[in-house]
């Protein structure tokens, strides 16, 4: 029995996400996974699952390449999986965009209409946008009001991590899917061997997370990016009661809300600066900022 590593990488980090996940040892737990949150059966993932090309066609050249976290693909249904570390404003568009971009593909390829398979997409969210809603799984389907479907066949699921940690060790549910969604948001050593203890298929999954979590490359790139995401907080952080304070100091109503829209707008050019400064990645920066890439680049 291989020994639980230190330091682990929780699979909320995309690259561990998909390293973990497209590997020969857990493919009984992503058939489980799968199974557990659409009601697809076992049996047939198990005879038909394959991994598919998860970079999907561009439109032009001058349209940036969009690289979906992991597709699947079983007999009538194409399933696209994507980890959702943090909600950002522009998130849920982003991720009907890549909806859109594997049901033009596969027409592209020369499917009928009436062909099409069905397109799932399975969101693994690690926050709950939906604040009261205790609900595991919440699945979305184009419909009217009173619960007729509409032609289209797609189905998108949303996975909410902080409430299947909630049911595991605040409410002693122990169902199989919540364990299994806790192993990915484990991040110590002591709780991936008690969530792995009794379970062949899961014991498969935490000793490849240690595996990963050792490979040299990727535990630079997880360091890097828990640096830039302490950064990225602290700034935002600084920035808000920055413009909330300058705003309170304009004075009352108006004045107060125009103040504070002043000291965000002028903090957003000063989070932008110091993050160019740590060297953050850009896109990442315009996601924080809100400003446009050029606009960050002339800052330079």
């Amino acid at each position: 029995m291989k020994t639980i590593a230190q330091k682990i990488i929780p699979m909320t980090y995309d690259k561990m996400f998909k390293s973990v996940l497209t590997t020969k040892e857990a493919k009984g737990y992503l058939i489980s996974l799968i199974s557990n949150i659409t009601g697809i059966e076992k049996e047939k993932l198990k005879d038909n699952l394959v991994f598919k090309n998860n970079e999907q066609r561009l439109r032009g050249i001058s349209e940036k390449r969009k690289i979906t976290d992991m597709v699947v693909e079983i007999k009538d249904n194409v399933i696209n999986l994507e980890m959702n570390k943090e909600y950002y404003d522009g998130l849920i568009d982003r991720n009907n965009e890549y909806l859109s971009k594997i049901r033009e593909s596969i027409i592209l390829e020369g499917e009928k209409y009436s062909n099409i398979p069905k397109i799932i997409q399975i969101n693994f969210d690690n926050y709950n946008r939906y604040k009261t809603d205790k609900r595991v799984v919440i699945k979305f389907e184009m419909m009217d009001e009173t619960g007729l479907k509409e032609g289209v066949n797609v189905e998108s699921y949303h996975v909410i991590l902080p409430n299947a940690k909630e049911k595991y060790y605040n409410e002693d549910n122990k169902e199989e899917l919540v364990r299994e969604l806790v192993i990915m948001m484990a991040e110590k050593n002591e709780e991936l061997e008690k969530l792995i203890a009794d379970n062949m298929e899961l014991r498969k999954v935490g000793e490849k997370i240690v595996e990963i979590s050792h490979d040299e490359e990727l535990q630079g790139w997880y360091d890097e990016e828990e640096h830039q995401r302490r950064v990225r907080n602290s700034l935002v952080e600084s920035a808000i009661k920055k413009g909330w304070n300058e705003g309170k100091e304009e004075g009352k109503l108006e004045g107060k809300r125009e103040g504070i829209k002043e000291g965000k707008t002028e903090n957003t050019i000063e989070i932008a600066t110091k993050m160019l400064k740590e060297k953050i990645d850009i896109k990442i920066i315009s996601k924080v900022t809100g400003l446009k890439e050029y606009e960050i680049n002339n800052l330079k």
